[in-house]
């Protein structure tokens, strides 16, 4: 009866582990990242160049209630990506783009300055589930 009682509580307390999101799984979230370069002349963009984002890095969060990013990658050479052995949940991809803000557009003027803004993508995703997020686009000048 002993071994009934305690193989009864063994199994409950196996079954009332629930799995957070993050490593250990075997979900997987894919895409690309592509690169809009901007060329600036006197303060005037003139030109746009687009490429595949190689060596770019990508984050991301675990969950939907973090703000810190929980593990990193570094963009193959086509631009695609791949976060793998996922356990199902809501995770969140994002890169940086380094936006360029011109100031009153008069030459050799030092009122010029970048930003880092965040571009970034939601998902939920299944148990084995293999999620494509498709193209995110990072801006650089």
């Amino acid at each position: 009866m002993k071994k009934l009682i305690f193989g009864i509580v063994i199994l409950s307390a196996i079954s009332a582990c629930k799995k957070v999101e993050g490593d250990g799984g075997r979900a997987s979230i894919s895409g690309n990242v592509t690169v809009n370069e901007r060329l600036y002349i006197n303060g005037l963009c003139v030109d746009t160049v687009t490429y595949s984002g190689a060596a770019e890095d990508l984050y991301i969060i675990y969950g939907d209630g973090d703000v810190m990013y929980d593990d990193k990658i570094e963009v193959s050479y086509d631009g695609s990506f791949k976060f793998e052995f996922l356990q199902p949940g809501t995770y969140t991809i994002f890169g940086y783009s380094k936006i360029f803000h011109p100031g009153n557009n008069i030459p050799n003027n030092d009122d010029d300055y970048n930003t880092m803004e965040v571009v970034s993508k939601t998902v939920t995703i299944g148990k084995k589930e293999n999620a494509d997020i498709g193209t995110i686009t990072l801006i650089k000048n």
